[in-house]
């Protein structure tokens, strides 16, 4: 009878993992195909006039990453491969993770598998949600609350040092700050976040700061950009560290590294 049972479990359980998979995976495409619907695509060809109005900083950065001559409302889809630690007393997990964004108008969706948990998180027309799936097959946490909605956005914005094009997008606006850097606040819907993003002495970007929810609370969080590398035609960080700066210390919970990238 032990033995009928074990030939059971072998059999059954990687047809469970496998619809799992399928499941989360599949829901995670019905919604990337809704957000890159939103705003139509006419693929419109990013010419200097585009960056006249931005300041001189944003302006030399974005000619230098190399967005002129590329798609203005396309959308990007590209992968990576990270660490990601829950607590600073936890271990760190390693995940596999799908991003997609739009340019237009700053939307994400992150997919992510850090086994046995599934993670999908994600900021659409300024409406955040975090959703963790047991094997991805059924739901064991979800948020889509205001400060979800915030939270969410702000990691949009400071995510598009991998997207750039981004930052062209007229729900942005920019004010010039000392410390050679600027400060971003974009507004989609009701939702309004800012940031500060800084250059290194090169005229890239390499540091985001701003005020985010860590669970209920707002603490300050820093995200730092690495590596740049030619990528999918445009020059960005292949690697980004995420941190949020408490009271206690420094706590660094997410590092990750682009292994795909395609703007279509």
């Amino acid at each position: 009878m032990l033995f009928i049972i074990g030939i059971f479990i072998l059999i059954a359980l990687p047809l469970i993992l496998f619809y799992g998979h399928y499941h989360f995976y599949r829901s995670v495409e019905k919604e990337v195909g809704i957000m890159f619907n939103i705003n139509g695509k006419k693929e419109t060809i990013i010419t200097e006039n585009d960056l006249e109005l931005l300041p001189q900083q944003l302006k030399e950065y974005l000619t230098k990453v190399g967005i002129v001559g590329t798609c203005k409302d396309c959308n990007v889809t590209f992968k990576q491969v990270g660490r990601i630690k829950t607590s600073q007393g936890k271990k760190w997990t390693n995940f596999t993770a799908t991003q997609y964004m739009t340019a237009t108008l700053p939307n994400f969706i992150w997919a992510a598998r850090a086994f046995p948990m599934f993670i999908r998180d994600k900021s659409c027309n300024g409406q955040g949600e975090v959703k963790v799936s047991l094997l991805g097959l059924k739901d064991i946490a979800k948020t889509n609350d205001k400060k979800t909605d915030k939270s969410a956005l702000v990691r949009c914005l400071g995510e598009l040092i991998f997207y750039p094009i981004g930052f062209l997008s007229e729900a942005i606006s920019w004010k010039v700050q000392p410390n050679n850097s600027l400060k971003a606040i974009v507004k989609i819907d009701k939702t309004q976040v800012e940031g500060i993003f800084y250059f290194n002495d090169e005229g890239l970007l390499h540091k985001f700061e701003a005020k985010r929810y860590m669970d209920q609370t707002l603490e300050d969080f820093t995200g730092i950009a690495e590596d740049y590398k030619l990528i999918g035609g445009l020059f960005i960080p292949s690697k980004m560290k995420a941190i949020w700066n408490l009271k206690e210390g420094d706590f660094e919970y997410y590092n990750s590294t682009i292994t795909y990238y395609n703007i279509d």
